[in-house]
């Protein structure tokens, strides 16, 4: 890797999960699972019934159960001392090969989603569209004519029996195998989890993910110029839910479980941030809400900034890090130094790296603002909750829940939103992505044709470029100044911000620390090494112990004095980025164990500290549940 430090997400407390009643026999589902087979034979067994539908997301197996999950934040004594380094040699020196033959979909007693088993298991290799047809434009600006033609394939893919592969229930099952631990890296062994986020999978594989779900829309009206509408949350005309999933009355693309409160509110792309007891802003302001309407919108259009543009420096930086599966040598000391813990259990690897800002801002953000918040006392299958590879219920859905995102229509709008940021990072901001091999050749494998689905593998190299997708934006032809957020750039908080560490005298903190809501820890100090040639300069914050089921969210800021911490924000040019994750379940339960890389030589430039030998750190937590860090941030070449 790049770096010295090796990607780290473990899970920290596992605990068993042992379901009420085994599932019944359900056949494999949907359409973006890989071609390796599911083993439902065990789950038949023990079922008794044989309705022949594994996959399916179910909200009703544990209606009884009611309450909330509980979970709490367990650290480890010794594990300050560990060092928590790698070298390259002991972890990933590129990226860890992915491909459909080392990623399988497992566990089917706990009836996961696994993608359905072909008769004749032929798998065809992508081949590039010739022409780009579909044009993908904003969904606030389509016309009543376009507006119907949405509605009427989303009306028709529900209408799918769930057994079709290319069904919305099919679809929505697909996010959840991959994002809420139903999938192991290497089947041989099996317990190794995958999931397409926290690495520089995510990008690529939803761009994949949403191009069949396109295609089988365009099919299901006989419209192959048919092309899936964008949330254009990023421009201030966008910055609310679009109108045309509004309307509750016999529409197709209307989900019940969003948040009600932010029908008609203007969008935080900061949302994790904000106090809850604020009420959201108007999306149609109002001579009383105009001020902080704008104020709003200022801070959105510079969130977008900080994403693309002065955060977003390098494939490493904006798609996030190389996959790295293998368990270092540090999960082994770990597992040492903490086989005096009661439970007994040891830390198992979880694959994974750090976030690009692709995926832990705006995208992160407009999860959680658009999912329906946990009900006091807790949420239950028959309330509408999300039944967790863990197998207990969970709130925050749909958007608001990994396992159960792409049940709302409203989620492949804002996901074709995401792509076109990639698209607009590639073509007009100068990204380029990664030319490591085991990232062009990592390979998944879709369903194609709804008459008739085929397995198709795709490989990155082949989803680089949109149009050999077959599809283009709106916008492609305009310039890069024409973007509301290309010139947002932040400003100044605090006058004590400029250069050198502003609170130098200050106690260095203890670590492990644990971030608590609206306390936030200066780190003084912190040495900032001689910037190499070809090298860019990363804040790294490693050992993040956090409760994967409730919102997590703090944010990092370089030389802001204490007093001014919990003011900053991405509008401001000390705000260096934040961790941030949207809430799921995992496999085993318990807490995880992250990190977050920051590039942070945009922040340096801009508040004059290039070329200062230590900054201050300030870490500003955001979020009312505890967050562990174990290691002191460090700033390296990477």
């Amino acid at each position: 890797m790049a770096s010295a430090t090796s990607s780290l997400l473990v899970p920290a407390t596992p605990t068993a999960s042992t379901p009420l009643h085994a599932p019944p026999r359900r056949p494999p589902p949907a359409a973006g699972g890989v071609a390796a087979r599911c083993h439902a034979g065990r789950a038949s067994s023990a079922g008794g019934n044989n309705d022949g539908l594994l996959w399916l997301p179910r909200r009703d197996v544990l209606a009884g159960l009611g309450g909330g999950v509980a979970a709490g934040l367990v650290g480890y004594p010794d594990l300050a001392s560990i060092a928590l380094e790698a070298s390259p040699a002991e972890s990933c020196r590129r990226g860890d090969k992915v491909t459909d033959k080392l990623v399988e979909c497992s566990d089917p007693d706990r009836g996961s989603p696994c993608p359905p088993a072909m008769p004749t298991p032929v798998v065809v290799d992508f081949e590039p569209e010739r022409t780009a047809t579909r044009v993908r434009r904003a969904a606030h600006l389509l016309d009543r004519e376009y507006q119907e033609k949405y509605k009427e394939a989303v009306g028709k893919m529900r209408a799918l029996p769930p057994s079709n592969p290319l069904s919305f229930a099919a679809q929505a099952a697909v996010h959840e195998a991959y994002c809420d631990g139903h999938y192991r890296y290497d089947p041989a062994e099996k317990n190794r989890p995958f999931d397409v986020h926290f690495s520089w999978i995510f990008a690529p594989w939803h761009r994949m993910y949403i191009y069949f779900y396109e295609k089988a829309l365009g099919q299901l009206i006989g419209d192959d110029t048919f092309a899936l509408p964008y949330w254009n949350w990023d421009a201030p005309a966008g910055m609310g839910i679009p109108a045309i999933f509004k309307d509750s009355f016999a529409n197709p693309l209307y989900d019940p479980y969003r948040d009600q409160t932010h029908r008609d509110a203007l969008i935080d792309l900061d949302y994790i941030h904000s106090p809850k007891d604020v009420p959201p802003i108007p999306f149609v302001p109002t001579p009383a809400t105009a001020a902080a309407y704008d104020e709003a919108v200022q801070k959105n259009l510079c969130t977008i900034y900080q994403q693309q543009v002065r955060g977003g420096k390098g494939p490493r930086a904006y798609l996030g890090e190389k996959l790295c599966s293998e368990a270092s040598l540090r999960v082994k000391e770990i597992n040492e130094r903490s086989r005096r813990r009661q439970d007994g259990q040891k830390i198992k690897p979880n694959p994974s790296a750090s976030q690009g800002t692709l995926e832990r801002m705006a995208h992160t953000a407009v999860h959680v603002w658009v999912g329906r918040p946990s009900p006091q006392g807790g949420c239950a299958l028959a309330d509408g909750a999300a039944l967790g590879h863990d197998g207990k219920p969970h709130c925050g859905n749909d958007m608001g829940f990994l396992g159960s995102a792409g049940r709302d229509p409203l989620f492949y709008s804002h996901h074709a939103n995401v792509d076109r940021m990639w698209h607009l990072w590639s073509t007009k901001l100068g990204g380029a992505g990664f030319d490591d091999p085991e990232w062009l050749d990592a390979s998944f494998v879709f369903y194609d044709g709804v008459e008739k689905p085929r397995l198709v593998r795709v490989k990155f190299r082949d989803v680089l470029e949109a149009r050999n997708l077959g599809y283009t934006y709106d916008d492609d032809e305009a310039e890069k100044a024409a973007l509301p957020w290309f010139n947002s750039k932040p400003t100044r908080l605090s006058p004590g911000s400029k250069g050198g560490s502003s609170s130098s005298s200050a106690a260095a903190p203890e670590f492990p620390l644990t971030l608590r809501g609206d306390q936030a820890v200066v780190v003084p100090g912190v040495a900032v090494p001689a910037k190499l040639a070809g090298k860019d300069l990363v804040l790294v914050v490693e050992g993040v112990e956090y409760d994967p089921q409730t919102d997590n969210k703090f944010d990092v800021a370089i030389n802001v004095p204490k007093q001014d911490a919990l003011k900053v924000g991405p509008q401001h040019s000390e705000y260096a980025g934040s961790f941030s994750a949207v809430p799921s379940s995992k496999a085993d339960g318990g807490t995880l164990l992250g990190k977050i890389s920051l590039f942070v030589d945009g922040v340096l430039a801009d508040l004059g500290a290039s070329g200062d030998a230590t900054v201050d750190v300030v870490l500003v937590p955001r979020t009312a549940g505890e967050v562990k860090v174990y290691l002191p941030p460090t700033i390296q070449n990477a």
